[in-house]
């Protein structure tokens, strides 16, 4: 069985099965038209036999327009259909030539249509094999007609003119077979190009899109009303929300109405720069990023306006490295000024004590006069106490660092806690130590303050009492301690402030502490934050740098060792 050339445009069963059906349906109509037009115009007979000729090749042409449709459904040998419909055609349009004045009527040209048909379809083979029927078909009929079989006997008895008209029509046939092949090869080749062209648009298309979705700034673009038509996957880790989730609909969901209306207001078309915005956005698991916004406008090829593309990035860890600096600069000044304070009051303060005491031993004083003193030595102490915690907030002195390992610090830390008389029966301190050991580079002492303080505030924030979950994980180079409360909990603002000296949020609180720990976790290079809600508790997280040990380190395990 012949098979489509090389340079077929229906190459493999895909495109045949496609371009099938359309076939089918052209030469239903074809043959249905020029059937009933020939009848309309007298030129067919009105029976063969005994069967009447109209409406048998009417009802024929639809048996066999369904039974191809019902092959090309369910057969799927879409060759051998092919063939097949090449035999059935040639077979009617035979017939149609036979007997409407043979090689004379009007159905010749049918030959002509199923050359063209199987020679677009099947190539140069379907052309060669639908000729070659063809001229042996139209043959057949003069040779019919010549002997009397079919019309009447002897109708052409020049028999040089009857070859005249075999030859004339074979080389036509040949001659259409000829050019449906080359229309087969022309077209094969556009497709190639377009296949090509298409495959080059699709590389362009994807490698659009690997670089959209590669780049680590977030992209939006949208249309003039705003709907979302582009959403990276950058954009999406920076909002919380997937492409399915936001495409196609108002971009004010994701930037927010306000900022959405300055967009519009603005002509940005008339701009050579594009429209900077810095804006507060929620996440989807609820936490603030800070993001900066670059907004342009997005022209076609005809320079007309689209919409906008919206680019932007997270800089909520330059805002929060922003407020470390600043909180620097201001613990150095307050630093500074406490020092020189605390020199000012404490050089009067030691002369002060001095001469109380120096009364208290040698003057003859009443009981109650006595009790004043002691009042006034054990108030020179309390201030005393004070002064030392400003000049170690104002001029902490080096501390010597060797490696560490936390964990037992922690524990040691917390077994002091649960037994002081504050704790106990009032409190639950739960400790829950994922990992088995935390090197870092530090002061055992400075860790160890570090860790009481923050457990005295967290108990400080449950006056009331309740449960402290005290956390410690390791992952890669980093490690985490997390103390968690069931306290009064802290605002926002509150937590800007929380670093600030001589801001307390507790009674009897000097306001010094928490920022001593933020200066020792600086000095250890790690970090401290917070995650509080009023009413809910906080969350204070230690963050550490942690070291990674040989065999033949100095390691120091445990706070007696220390």
């Amino acid at each position: 069985m012949f098979k489509p050339g090389g340079d077929d445009i229906l190459r493999g069963e895909t495109s045949l099965t496609q371009s099938l059906p359309s076939i089918i349906a052209a030469r239903a109509l074809i043959l249905l038209t020029g059937i009933n037009l020939s009848d309309w115009l007298g030129l067919l007979p009105d029976h063969i036999g005994t069967i009447e000729f109209i409406p048998f090749f009417n009802v024929l042409t639809i048996f066999l327009t369904v039974l191809y449709l019902i092959l090309w459904r369910l057969w799927r040998a879409l060759y051998l259909q092919i063939y097949f419909q090449i035999v059935i055609d040639l077979v009617l349009a035979t017939i149609l030539v036979a007997y409407t004045r043979g090689i004379e009527g009007p159905f010749v040209s049918f030959y002509l249509l199923i050359i063209m048909y199987c020679s677009i379809t099947l190539g140069k083979n379907g052309g060669i094999v639908s000729a070659t029927l063809s001229a042996a078909c139209y043959s057949g009929i003069i040779v019919a007609t010549r002997m009397g079989i079919i019309g009447a006997h002897n109708a052409y008895p020049d028999i040089f003119l009857e070859a005249f008209k075999i030859g004339y029509h074979v080389l036509g046939f040949g001659a259409v077979a000829f050019l449906g092949v080359r229309l087969n090869r022309r077209l094969g080749m556009m497709k190639r190009v377009l296949d090509e062209k298409d495959e080059s648009l699709a590389q362009l298309s994807r490698l659009n899109d690997h670089i959209v979705g590669s780049i680590r700034s977030g992209l939006i673009t949208t249309d003039l009303f705003g709907r979302v038509t582009a959403f990276n996957a950058a954009a999406g880790e920076m909002t919380g929300k997937k492409p399915n989730e936001v495409l196609g609909t108002s971009v004010c969901g994701i930037i927010g109405e306000i900022f959405w209306e300055l967009i519009r207001e603005t002509e940005l078309s008339r701009s050579a720069r594009p429209m900077r915005h810095e804006a507060w956005i929620r996440h989807s698991d609820g936490s603030m990023r800070f993001l900066g916004f670059n907004v342009s406008p997005l022209f076609d090829t005809n320079n007309r306006q689209l919409g906008h593309i919206i680019s932007f990035q997270d800089l909520s860890e330059i805002v929060r490295l922003e407020k470390e600096v600043r909180l620097r600069e201001r613990l150095s000044a307050v630093g500074r000024m406490a020092a020189a304070v605390a020199h000012e009051i404490r050089n009067p303060l030691t002369a002060m004590r001095g001469s109380v005491e120096i009364l208290r031993v040698r003057a003859n004083l009443l009981e109650k006069d006595k009790r004043l003193l002691n009042i006034l030595i054990s108030e020179s102490d309390r201030l005393e106490s004070f002064i030392e915690d400003l000049l170690n907030f104002a001029k902490p002195v080096p501390r010597p660092k060797t490696v560490l390992d936390i964990v037992p610090i922690l524990r040691d830390s917390m077994v002091l806690m649960k037994n002081s008389p504050e704790i106990k029966g009032k409190y639950s301190i739960n400790l829950d130590i994922a990992a088995s050991d935390m090197f870092v580079l530090g002061n055992a002492d400075q860790i160890r303050q570090v860790f009481w303080n923050v457990t005295q505030n967290a108990v400080r924030a449950m006056p009331e009492g309740g449960d402290l979950t005290i956390r410690a994980v390791s992952a890669g180079d980093s490690g985490e301690v997390t103390f968690t409360d069931a306290g009064v909990g802290m605002t926002p603002e509150e937590i800007e402030q929380i670093f600030q000296p001589f801001h307390s949020g507790f009674s009897m609180g000097l306001g010094l502490g928490l920022s001593v720990i933020f200066q020792i976790m600086e000095d250890h290079r790690g970090k401290i934050s917070f995650e509080s809600e009023k009413g809910k508790g906080t969350k204070v997280i230690l963050s550490f740098p942690l070291k990674t040990v040989m065999p033949d380190t100095e390691v120091l395990h445990t706070a007696a060792e220390a």
